[in-house]
């Protein structure tokens, strides 16, 4: 016949084996065991600076716009690992202005490095047009020495080949003028485009 002590070793087991089986079927330990099947939480959306920068990011290549006698030519190319665009304008064979883009705070920012011998700086601003990216002037270094100065600039991008830009020039002696070009993406591969003369209209008799 079993003894007292063997039969209370016996219980004590069984209720061990029982209290293991309800904390394994409960639903904290369900949750716990699923918790690698759990669905991620959705990525945040893009900053608007990012968004702008991406949209930025649409125009690396080569650009041409008749100037006159002459073309000026845009070239836009990434760099420090996608986190920066270069932007180089060239006018008869000549760079005469770099711009860096970049995003700070969820900000598009721009660093114009300017034939004015200036170097105003930007941030994009909202803008109610999705195809305009509008830069707004933030501060600039030699203005004291050099007045002339691009004091904004304003960039519609009409399709995948076609860009339009618009300078708004302050410092000199008109309040405000404007440079105003009119950009198509060069194809990849092709010659760079020849300056049209420009010709004169007859004169009348």
């Amino acid at each position: 016949m079993p003894s007292a002590s063997r039969f209370c070793l016996i219980h004590t087991a069984l209720l061990v084996v029982s209290c293991s089986f309800n904390l394994s079927s409960s639903p904290a330990h369900a949750q716990a065991m699923n918790h690698g099947e759990m669905t991620a939480e959705p990525p945040a959306p893009p900053s608007i600076g990012q968004a702008l920068f991406d949209k930025l990011s649409g125009l690396v290549g080569t650009w041409d716009a008749p100037l006159g006698n002459s073309v000026m030519t845009d070239i836009f190319k990434p760099f420090a690992f996608g986190t920066a665009i270069l932007g180089e304008e060239w006018l008869d064979g000549k760079q005469i202005t770099s711009t860096v883009f970049y995003v700070v705070n969820g900000e598009l920012r721009a660093d114009h490095y300017c034939d004015y011998k200036n170097q105003p700086r930007y941030t994009a601003v909202p803008s109610l047009d999705p195809d305009l990216i509008d830069f707004q002037f933030r501060e600039a270094t030699n203005l004291d020495t050099h007045p002339l100065h691009f004091h904004g600039t304003q960039w519609k991008i009409v399709d995948a080949t076609h860009l339009i830009q618009d300078w708004f020039v302050m410092g000199g002696k008109k309040p405000v003028s404007l440079a105003h070009m009119e950009f198509t993406k060069r194809p990849e591969g092709a010659p760079p485009p020849q300056p049209q003369p420009t010709t004169k209209a007859p004169a009348k008799s």
